[in-house]
């Protein structure tokens, strides 16, 4: 990619290096392009696009369609991924910017869980299994920690334990780490498209229509934080509220 580029520019400088003749037409009125001036000549500058090559791939009718279904998967999981993967680190972040202890993480958490699963458990419950699984990779790939170590900082051992175990009768494993150039090299290649931008493409290529939008619930566009200290200081407020009717009693 950087050496087409550079190759698109070092055809530009040795262009206007060259002995053109003088024009003799009057300089445009506006300017469409960037252009330099090189005497009384015009030399218009533009700046091409990367151009990325993929190796072709050659599959069988088999393996195309589990590439298809593989396309599909991933442009239901890999966004909520990121959801997940920015609550994770804006949580982290506030326990360390507010330095919080144990009880004060737990509270805030308590009402974070209360919070998702009342707006999440419907969506999450339309994703396929497989969906799920990946979406699971996927948030390992973001946040640099495997499922079991997320699940057991935020809600424990036994709670780890139980979805390890409910992993494995899935044949799955939730303590495995996200490889990329190794099982989830495949799911590697997907998010480097999305990232550069050729993702949609790559999808409305297979399908013949564009990407379904993925639903993020509007008071979730926000920084979460903001909507759960929301919660904790309404509950504080009618903490104090009912101790006061209770003293003037």
């Amino acid at each position: 990619m950087r050496s087409a580029r550079l190759i698109s520019i070092l055809a530009l400088v040795a262009l206007t290096m060259l002995p053109i003749h003088a024009q003799t037409q009057k300089r445009p009125k506006g300017t469409l392009m960037e252009y330099v001036v090189i005497g009384t000549d015009t030399v218009y500058v533009d700046v091409l696009p990367p151009a990325r090559v993929h190796p072709k791939e050659y599959m069988n009718r088999a393996e195309w369609i589990q590439y298809y279904q593989r396309v599909h998967n991933f442009s239901k999981a890999y966004p909520y991924a990121l959801f997940v993967a920015k609550t994770i680190k804006e949580t982290d972040s506030v326990f360390v910017a507010r330095g919080y202890n144990k009880r004060e993480q737990d509270r805030y958490l308590d009402e974070m869980k209360e919070e998702l699963l009342k707006n999440f458990d419907p969506i999450f419950r339309q994703l396929t299994l497989k969906q799920g699984m990946m979406m699971i990779r996927l948030i390992d790939r973001e946040v640099g920690k495997t499922p079991y170590e997320i699940i057991q900082q935020y809600l424990g051992n036994v709670n780890a334990g139980f979805w390890q175990g409910v992993a494995k009768v899935l044949k799955g494993d939730i303590k495995r780490e996200y490889d990329p150039k190794g099982e989830d090299q495949d799911l590697e290649k997907l998010v480097r498209y999305w990232h550069d931008g050729e993702f949609d493409d790559l999808y409305e290529f297979i399908f013949g229509k564009s990407r379904p939008a993925i639903k993020i619930p509007d008071r979730f566009k926000t920084p979460f934080y903001m909507t759960v200290d929301t919660k904790i200081s309404r509950k504080d407020a009618r903490k104090a509220a009912k101790e006061e009717r209770k003293k003037k009693k």
